[in-house]
Order: C-alpha cells, then sequence, then structure tokens
C-alpha cells in the first residue's frame, strides 16, 4: 500500500501533463481518421423497388438527396446482387413490397453490401439507417451465412452467403466508423498508459537507487511489485476512460448503453491490469529506459495493428489473419465493438473475448511476479 500512495502521489504531482499526454494520442487519431467518411459523396449502389408506392419512390429521392449516395442502377434483386459481386456497387438496396410498414417481422428494408469499400459502406448504413427511420421503417443488414429475408416469390432464395456477397459487421445498426476506431483506440491508449506507467517508473527508480532501498526494507519484496502492479493499473483505466469520453464527444456511440458501459469498463480494466504486468516483467529485465521504450513499443503497436484498429481483422490476408487469432487484443477489441455497435453482447462471445482477456492477465502476473528477483544489480 505504501508503494502505491507512493506512485499516486507522484501521478498527482504531474496530473496536467499525464493527462494531455494521455489524450493527444486519440485525439489526433479520431480527427485524422475518424471521419473517413464525412466527405465521401456518390457511393454508388443499386436499387430494387418492390413497393413502387408513393413512399418508396420518396424514400429513393430522399436517399440520394444530398449527393452522398448515388443511384447507378434501378434493377431486380437479383441482377443488383450480381453488380454488388462484379464490384459495379457499393451496396443494394431493396425495398420490399411491405414498405413502409414491415409483415411478418421483416424489415422493409434490406441492405447487400460489400466490405471492400469499408468507408463508402458506413456512409451507405448510416443514410439507408438515417432515412428509414425518417419513414418510419426499419432496415436489416444481409450478413453472410444469415437467411434472408423473404422477398418477391422468385427473386432470391437461401442465403447470403450462397451469392458469396461479402458481408462486413463492422458496422452495427447506428453505427459510424467512428465508433469502430474508439474501440480499437481505448486499448492503444490503456496499453501504453500501463506499459509506460508502471515500466518506466520501474526502472527510474532503479536508476535512483530506490529500488535497493525498497529491497532492504522489512516489507515483502512482492510488495514491491503489487504496489507499481496496481498504480500502473489505476494510471492506465484513467487513460482508458478519458479516451472513451474523448471518442463519445466525437460521435462514437454505446448501442447497448449502460450494460455496454460496464463491459467496456471491464474489459479496460483486465488489459489495464495484463499491460501493466507484461511492463513489470520488462522493467525487471531492463536497465535503459531508451531500450524499455523501443523493447515495449515493439511489442504494443503490432499487437494494436493486428488487433484490426483501422479495420476488421477479418479483411486481413490469410496469414495475418491467424497471427491476430493469437493476438489478445483482438478478442478485447472484438468485445468493446459488439457493445458498442449493437444491441446485445452473445454469450459465446463475452466467454470467448473475456477469457481470453482473463488469460492473458493471468500470463502476465505470473511472468511478473514469478520472474521477478527480490535482488537486481
Amino acid at each position: 500500500m505504501t508503494i502505491f500512495k507512493r506512485e499516486m502521489i507522484i501521478f498527482r504531482a504531474n496530473l496536467r501533463t499525464n493527462i494531455i499526454r494521455s489524450i493527444m494520442f486519440p485525439i489526433i487519431l479520431i480527427a485524422v481518421f475518424g471521419n473517413l467518411g464525412a466527405s465521401i459523396r456518390g457511393v454508388p449502389i443499386a436499387v430494387a423497388n418492390y413497393a413502387n408506392n408513393q413512399q418508396s419512390v420518396q424514400f429513393i429521392n430522399s436517399l440520394v438527396a444530398d449527393g452522398s449516395i448515388s443511384l447507378q442502377y434501378t434493377t431486380n434483386q437479383q441482377q443488383g446482387v450480381t453488380l454488388l459481386k462484379d464490384g459495379q456497387v457499393v451496396g443494394l438496396v431493396v425495398i420490399l413490397p411491405t414498405f413502409p410498414q414491415s409483415s411478418n417481422g421483416n424489415p422493409p428494408v434490406d441492405v447487400y453490401y460489400s466490405s471492400v469499400q469499408l468507408s463508402e459502406v458506413g456512409v451507405l448504413l448510416s443514410k439507408v439507417q438515417t432515412t428509414a427511420s425518417s419513414f418510419g421503417a426499419s432496415y436489416e443488414k444481409i450478413q453472410q451465412g444469415s437467411q434472408s429475408p423473404s422477398g418477391p416469390s422468385g427473386v432470391i432464395s437461401g442465403s447470403a452467403g450462397s451469392l458469396t456477397v461479402k458481408s462486413n459487421s463492422a458496422y452495427g445498426t447506428g453505427g459510424n466508423y467512428t465508433t469502430f476506431l474508439v474501440g480499437s483506440i481505448i486499448f492503444m491508449t490503456v496499453g501504453f498508459g500501463g506499459v509506460f506507467g508502471s515500466g518506466m517508473s520501474f526502472i527510474t527508480d532503479r536508476q535512483l537507487g530506490n529500488i535497493k532501498a525498497f529491497l532492504v526494507s522489512p516489507i515483502n519484496k512482492r510488495a514491491i511489485v503489487l504496489g507499481k502492479l496496481f498504480s500502473g493499473t489505476v494510471q492506465s483505466v484513467i487513460y482508458g476512460i478519458l479516451s472513451l469520453i474523448i471518442g463519445i464527444a466525437f460521435g462514437a456511440k454505446i448501442i447497448m448503453g449502460l450494460a455496454g458501459l460496464v463491459w467496456i469498463l471491464l474489459f479496460i480494466l483486465a488489459i489495464g491490469l495484463a499491460f501493466t504486468g507484461l511492463s513489470l516483467f520488462l522493467a525487471s529485465r531492463m536497465s535503459k529506459v531508451d531500450v524499455f521504450a523501443i523493447v515495449s513499443q515493439f511489442i504494443v503497436m503490432p499487437l494494436w495493428f493486428l488487433s484490426g484498429a483501422f479495420f476488421p481483422a477479418n479483411d486481413f490476408p490469410f496469414a495475418l489473419r491467424i497471427i491476430s487469432y493469437a493476438d489478445p487484443l483482438t478478442y478485447v477489441t472484438n468485445g468493446v465493438r459488439a457493445v458498442m455497435l449493437t444491441t446485445y453482447f452473445p454469450f459465446s462471445q463475452i466467454i470467448l473475448d473475456f477469457g481470453v482477456a482473463i488469460a492473458f492477465i493471468i500470463v502476465a502476473l505470473i511472468a511478473s511476479f514469478v520472474l521477478f528477483k527480490d535482488t537486481l544489480d
């Protein structure tokens, strides 16, 4: 507890510097990349209008009114899917005969889309959602392998997957690219906060001779690790919460609401604890700050990029996709995106994503405790 209090006093003494340093990274990333779709114009789509009524025509006109969406083809569903597969359009909007009233639980607007142009897809889904909502309608994204909603007889059957239409679940029904990006930025900030907060402090204390003073004092030697571990975790959690607040201020959403916020905080705590433990392990084996900085960045940056920081890991080349499966940040980021972009968090995904986070914590803590030496050179 004494070590913890000491570390937090040092943190508070440099509170302004620490906060400014921690928020600059998410602000810059979100400002630069968060609105990739904001200036995109003329996203090409095809429309299959099976309602063919006044409301459906008004819906199409509203969809293309501001120029962000460009209607290239008016076609039927089967031909529209072919255009999508050939890359001639980014999406296919299917207006079902019941528009704007749904029947039998089927949404009156379906959207088929490709994940090749990620930012364009974000513009399309956002625009369709906004426009459909203004007509009192809803829409459903057709995802690979999911059953297609019932359409006009003879138009299409089977699943979207059988049509080889590649889909991308990066965007939820109310999501946007900023939300997608913030889900990864949080853990980049948490990771660096945990690594540099406790690891740098440990090396600095050793260079100043403070660690030797702790080691010869009548305290449990593991208390040094615990104090550094808890203080570094608290600091990294603060950085993660600040990143989340910044993301929300820039337009990110938590579709799940309060329950989603709780899950995000749990993931932040887990990753903060894991990276702090990892940093203490690295710091106990190094005596120079510059070497520690290089090694820690060499570890954290690849973990972050391979987790799907800017686009889904499922779209990686095969070799990188296999490596991303071994990256704990991939699962943590997917877990946070699930609660930020959808209204539910499937139990099977909870077990996988949070289970990997717990396993990461265990490995990091074992490394920091078991491999920590009571006597340091």
